[in-house]
């Protein structure tokens, strides 16, 4: 008898090679299956599952081997200690094991360096038949969405003709969500807007990104700058800070109001004016104190703006336009100002405001809404980058003027 033979007979040696076996075949099945669920389905291995499928397959093994015969003994004699040990050790093992391979099955199907669309079969008809799920095509051509950073075009081509399953009896609105949800989720998208038809079909899709960097977020006539300070406890990004400088004498000097942006350690990133920005030393100790939250208003506007998922633009309204009559409140968008042909601007109009012919709707909605408006005749959409004057929406309250302390009060930041 070799050396290998003899290795290959002891008991611990046997045990062990059957419990990594099982183990192993644990193992592939659940991978195989997490694969295939993540891939048709774009959700995660329920864990639950993950242990039946894992230890479903080792029970069933153990059973065709008539009824454990090499784990049980064949006379019906009381199990030994021995044996006991070696069953719960695999099963113990085929557990811990199905849960790695339920990792490694979901991170293959969820990776974009597989293209699983040419290798999963057309299983369409089939889960058709079945009555338990419906497929989404989407369209091959998918556009960007105007007034959001476009998405690469490596994005766009994954994503042209891309099929996805969903279960059976949702509304038009349920599948509606959970398309843009899906996309989002799988390709890393900001905004998507898709319409979808009465037979669930996908009949327009397009695609964006939020702008990045803060650069995008920064008022006319404002900069963003680093400044050496010790931020207040309570202080978030977002809210509205004095900024003081403290002088050599121990005296301290007032630079002005800025919004907080950013914190890290004893650095603070504010958005001030361009003229309080030239008064910042960077080798002076400054102080922040954050003022109420309720005192300007128009920062909380900004900061919304950022915060939602929805886009400013203006609606042109011309002569003609089948929206002359209407109400703002009937509309499917937010209007926070209107300009008239005349000139005069209104903030926060009525909703019980009549359009009017020459009317400028400086307008808060999804891109979805805002393209339907635009594709209504005599409707223009156009971008508030240029012609948006951002004073309409600066407060004109006396207790601005003066900060109280005798000094002037800077201008407050939109």
């Amino acid at each position: 008898m070799s050396l290998l033979s003899t290795v290959a007979a002891h008991p611990l040696i046997a045990a062990l090679v059957s419990v990594l076996a099982l183990s192993l075949l644990a193992f592939v099945v659940t991978t195989i299956v997490t694969l295939v669920f993540r891939v048709r389905t774009g959700n995660m291995f329920p864990e639950g599952a993950t242990l039946i499928v894992g230890l479903g397959v080792v029970a069933v093994y153990l059973n065709t081997r008539l009824t454990l015969i090499q784990f049980i003994s064949s006379r019906g004699e009381v199990v030994s200690p021995s044996e006991a040990l070696l069953n719960i050790s695999v099963f113990v093992a085929a557990g811990v094991a199905s849960y790695g391979g339920r990792r490694l099955g979901d991170a293959m199907g969820s990776s974009d360096r597989f293209t699983w669309k040419r290798l999963q079969p057309d299983l369409s008809p089939i889960v058709r038949a079945t009555g338990r799920f419906i497929t989404v095509t989407v369209p091959e051509t998918v556009e960007d969405i105007e007034g959001y950073d476009p998405v690469d075009a490596e994005t766009k081509r994954v994503i042209a003709g891309k099929s996805m399953d969903f279960p059976k009896g949702l509304t038009i609105e349920e599948l509606h969500s959970q398309v843009i949800a899906r996309l989002k989720e799988e390709h890393d998208i900001g905004y998507v807007d898709v319409d979808i038809g009465p037979d669930g079909a996908v009949t327009y899709l397009a695609v964006g990104q939020r702008a990045a960097g803060l650069g995008q977020t920064i008022p006319p006539n404002s900069v963003g700058v680093a400044v050496p300070t010790d931020p207040p406890f309570s202080a978030s990004p977002g809210d509205t800070v004095q900024l003081w400088r403290t002088d050599g004498d121990e005296t301290e000097t007032r630079l002005g109001t800025a919004e907080l942006r950013a914190s890290v350690g004893s650095v603070a990133t504010l958005v001030i004016d361009e003229a309080t920005a030239a008064e910042v030393d960077p080798t002076a100790d400054h102080r922040l104190m954050t003022l109420s939250a309720n005192s300007h208003p128009e920062r909380e506007f900004a900061a919304m703006l950022r915060r939602k998922d929805e886009t400013m633009s203006i609606l042109e309204i011309a002569t003609e336009s089948p929206l002359i009559g209407e109400s703002l409140g009937s509309l499917d968008v937010t209007v926070i100002a209107v300009r008239s042909a005349d000139g005069e601007t209104e903030t926060i109009p009525d909703h019980h405001y009549r359009i009017e012919a020459g009317d400028d709707l400086f307008v808060l909605g999804s891109p979805e809404a805002l393209r339907k408006l635009e594709s209504l005749e005599q409707v223009w959409l156009s971008s508030p980058d240029e012609e948006f004057d951002p004073q309409i929406f600066e407060s004109n309250r006396p207790e601005d003027a003066d900060s109280g302390d005798g000094q002037p009060q800077e201008r407050t930041l939109k």
